[in-house]
């Protein structure tokens, strides 16, 4: 009897053996699985998605009067969200939307506005309103939804568009008008200060120069002549503007140190 039941507990330990190593292998495979998922959900959390910045301004601007106020206010919304750039809070009302599009819209209108830049500030508030002006595509942008292609091409082409801006405005605050050929000519800031700008083959050092001074100094033997000037309180090479200006320009070569003149 006593053997018997020695069997039976033989018997059931091992079914019971067998049955906790079947939970254990069950359990670790659920583990694995489990862990596995975990492991996929943050690798697709941390693919890189199409984000858009946060909606920033806490009040509604103050509507810009000018068209040159427009087009500086615009140049300062580089990576800015499409409400900032039209200058109203996410919470206002779609009438505020059109009414600060149309305002600024008109302001910097290429027909009424000849500043360099100003096609494409046109387009950007354009492009902004396009994202927000309608109700339906407003409310499709605050509810995030950035893996819209229309919101991401949207916000894509709106952001060229800034970078264009600033390029050209750039490239503009870098030229000169010139009156003689109506375009405009590359001027190369130089590293001189206004202090310490012109050099005088006299004295061999460098006198100051004062705002709207132009001069000339001899370079390889006196073959080659660059012209300067002092402009915003900096020094520029502006030797191609002064290319059109040979006749107006002349004397600066016999008295480099003398003479002053208005820039356009």
């Amino acid at each position: 009897m006593a053997t018997h039941s020695w069997t039976w507990l033989i018997q059931q330990l091992t079914l019971v053996t067998h049955s906790v190593q079947l939970i254990l292998k069950s359990f670790r495979i659920f583990t694995w699985v489990q862990d596995k998922f975990a492991r996929d959900r943050k690798d697709d959390s941390t693919k890189e998605k199409p984000s858009l910045p946060p909606n920033g301004l806490q009040h509604n601007i103050n509507m810009p009067t000018t068209g040159d106020e427009a087009m500086k206010r615009l140049l300062a919304c580089k990576g800015k969200d499409p409400y900032s750039i039209l200058g109203v809070t996410p919470t206002c009302t779609d009438d505020d939307i059109k009414r600060y599009y149309k305002r600024q819209a008109f302001l910097v209108h290429p027909d009424k506005n000849n500043q360099p830049g100003a096609e494409e500030a046109f387009k950007i508030l354009v492009h902004a309103f396009d994202m927000i002006g309608e109700p339906g595509r407003r409310a499709a942008y605050d509810r995030g939804v950035v893996e819209s292609a229309q919101v991401v091409q949207a916000w894509s082409e709106l952001t060229e568009l800034l970078q264009k801006l600033q390029a050209k405005v750039e490239a503009a605050a870098n030229t000169i008008r010139c009156s003689s050929c109506g375009l405009r000519h590359r001027r190369v800031k130089v590293d001189r200060p206004s202090y310490a700008a012109r050099n005088c083959v006299t004295c061999k050092i460098h006198h100051a120069a004062r705002e709207g001074d132009i001069w000339a100094e001899a370079k390889v033997f006196g073959f080659l002549w660059h012209y300067y000037a002092c402009m915003e309180g900096a020094v520029y090479d502006i030797t191609e503007w002064a290319g059109c200006q040979k006749d107006s320009l002349k004397h600066l070569r016999q008295i480099p140190i003398m003479c002053s003149t208005e820039l356009l």
